[in-house]
């Protein structure tokens, strides 16, 4: 049922797609971040997880990674949602 509604929106003439793919990609990379923070949560829970819990270490790194991915999303927003600012 979806696919076929989305195959059939998008062989209409004249719509945006890669407009459309384009703000698909934002929302993925915007959501992967609060994903990575529940997953690093349930990496540090000592009943799932028992003796092979995150380090301190992995904490860190887990959560530089996750702010580095939420920073690269906004400016990839950005650029997306405002083109002419990344233009000369």
């Amino acid at each position: 049922g979806e696919a076929l509604l989305a195959g059939i929106i998008v062989v209409i003439p004249g719509f945006p797609s890669t407009t459309v793919v384009l703000l698909v990609n934002v929302l993925a990379v915007l959501t992967m971040p609060p994903a990575l923070g529940f997953l690093l949560i349930l990496a540090n829970d000592d009943e799932v997880m028992g003796p092979h819990r995150n380090s301190r270490l992995f904490n860190v790194l887990g959560f530089t990674v996750a702010g580095l991915i939420f920073s690269s999303g906004v400016l990839f927003a950005v650029s997306v949602l405002f083109p002419q600012l990344f233009s000369p």
